[in-house]
């Protein structure tokens, strides 16, 4: 008689640990109604092929993002095997500086996407900017000096962000998008707007 209740609480333990070990459908940084689409749709995924490629300034190389680490590649004829540049973290949506010198990206750490910063001729990657929230698309402006992004930081939706660049670093982070609210009803949206 024993046995019945006791198979049951196994069972309930069993479906409750399945439930806790579901992956979140969004980030927590991220203020939307419905969670479903934006993971999918908007966040990077881990891909088992090349993709969100950045050229080197001379259009010689790539960097490119592949099961979850950057990799970097001659694109000439004949080209050789890919490097691989990151390790231990998941990388995506390289950015190669102007000069050459630095690749910034995004890196999915402490359940955050965290922009970081590779300088290439020492092979030391570092946090850039490490806030907590989800960050992604960074670029580099055509002059090096300054570096676009999309952040959560403000409000939890995503927003368009600049910083100066300098040597490896940034200053003076700033939100260029303002906050729009739309009269219409947005079931899987926010009403919020997000860049």
């Amino acid at each position: 008689m024993k046995i019945l209740p006791r198979l049951l609480l196994l069972a309930g333990l069993a479906v409750s640990a399945l439930a806790h070990a579901e992956r979140l459908p969004v980030l927590k940084q991220i203020d939307l109604p419905h969670p479903y689409y934006f993971r999918e749709m908007y966040l990077p995924q881990l891909t088992s092929g090349p993709s969100s490629l950045a050229w080197s300034p001379d259009s010689r190389e790539l960097i490119y993002s592949m099961a979850g680490s950057l990799w970097r590649q001659t694109a000439t004829t004949g080209a050789g095997a890919a490097q691989q540049l990151t390790t231990d973290s998941y990388d995506y949506q390289p950015d190669w500086s102007p000069d050459g010198r630095w690749v910034i990206y995004s890196s999915y750490r402490n359940d955050a996407m965290e922009l970081w910063i590779l300088e290439l001729a020492t092979g030391i990657a570092r946090p850039l900017l490490a806030n907590g929230a989800v960050n992604v698309e960074p670029r580099f402006s055509p002059d090096g000096t300054r570096i676009v992004f999309v952040s959560t930081l403000y409000n939890r939706r995503f927003h368009i962000f600049t910083a100066d660049f300098n040597a490896g670093a940034i200053a003076h982070v700033e939100r260029l998008t303002g906050e729009h609210k739309s009269e219409l009803r947005r079931y899987y949206y926010s009403a919020f707007d997000h860049e």
